[in-house]
């Protein structure tokens, strides 16, 4: 029974690259501790030089990416904040503390406009949020931080080789009140070359399944992400895994950069109404080489944020950008 729990935990934290909660808030608890005007110094010292790295064309795009304001704006309404007030007591801790890793660098009477939560709708104000919808409105006033980091970036651990993988579409997760999930259990669940299982304990379904952990997801070659309220919170992990994401066109954009990524190089795509899903796992099951081929260039597109350095000067630098197109 111990060895079982011992084994339970590896899964859950060391081989799903999990951090542990603890940690997380104590990391932040730690850096609150320290004066504002330590981490404003401590901005100046990260963007001295930083169009000068060679990858500042990475940097300046990916900015522009995340902070697509081109044109000053006026802070109107109470929806704006101190800086200082974005914290646990005012907002969703995770997301506070999230954006208290960026928003700390700047003096705190500077006004934000911050959105926590899942994303139903683009905000009618520029706003500081985790995602955006890809539909045309508004997108240009959601500007996107690292927010809920804790649950969409992990650093899993896999080590099966592609060709060991089962070729088969793997999904455990939670269908209830997400219609499109359900509707591609109603469609798909019945398919021999599918495994798709329903792990919502409280309102569970037919289709209910165990609880699966992240490392026994790589065991397949093809993992289906499909958005729920707003982004998948899967794709970040399956990405960086060596199977290959099935999903279609991301309507949600994050930190991830979901417009970037680009169908049949990244990921598997298939049609909204989930029609073809049938026919392109059997094609990609019988035509290895493409399939492997997708889940490398995968992994390499996930393997970009791994610099801790530079994804805190995109951070600070997509602040920076917002605040100065503010107007009083």
């Amino acid at each position: 029974m111990k060895s079982n729990c011992l084994m339970n935990l590896y899964k859950k934290y060391i081989l799903s690259g999990k951090r542990l909660p603890l940690f997380f808030y104590i990391g932040n608890w730690f850096g609150n501790l320290l004066p504002r005007a330590y981490w404003i110094h401590r901005r100046k010292q990260l963007l001295k030089d930083w169009e000068q790295r060679d990858d500042a064309w990475h940097i300046r795009e990916r900015v522009n990416t995340y902070c697509r304001i081109e044109d000053n704006y006026i802070i109107n309404g109470g929806k704006f904040v101190d800086i200082k007030a974005v914290n646990h007591h005012n907002f969703q801790s995770r997301y506070a503390m999230d954006a208290q890793k960026a928003l700390r660098y700047f003096p705190g009477e500077r006004k934000v406009c911050f959105i926590d939560g899942d994303i139903r709708t683009n905000p009618d104000q520029p706003s500081i949020i985790k995602c955006r919808r890809l539909n045309g409105r508004n997108e240009e006033n959601a500007v996107i931080l690292n927010l809920d980091s804790i649950r969409h970036w992990l650093d899993p651990h896999d080590n099966i080789p592609f060709e060991k993988k089962i070729p088969q579409l793997f999904f455990r997760g939670d269908i209830f009140d997400k219609p499109d999930r359900i509707r591609f259990f109603e469609q798909w669940a019945d398919n021999e070359h599918f495994n798709l299982g329903d792990t919502n304990l409280r309102f569970p379904s037919k289709w209910h399944s165990d609880f699966v952990t992240i490392p026994d997801h790589f065991r397949y070659q093809f993992i289906l992400a499909l958005e729920g309220y707003d982004m998948a919170s899967s794709l970040q992990w399956i990405m960086s895994s060596g199977c290959v994401p099935v999903m279609p066109k991301p309507t949600v954009e994050g930190w991830l950069m979901h417009s970037k990524l680009i169908p049949g190089v990244h990921y598997i795509e298939i049609k909204p109404d989930f029609s073809d899903v049938g026919d392109k796992i059997a094609y990609y099951a019988s035509h290895q080489e493409e399939a492997k081929k997708i889940a490398m260039e995968s992994k390499k597109f996930a393997d970009q944020f791994r610099d801790k350095k530079r994804e805190l000067i995109v951070s600070i630098l997509v602040v920076e950008k917002y605040l100065k197109k503010q107007m009083s």
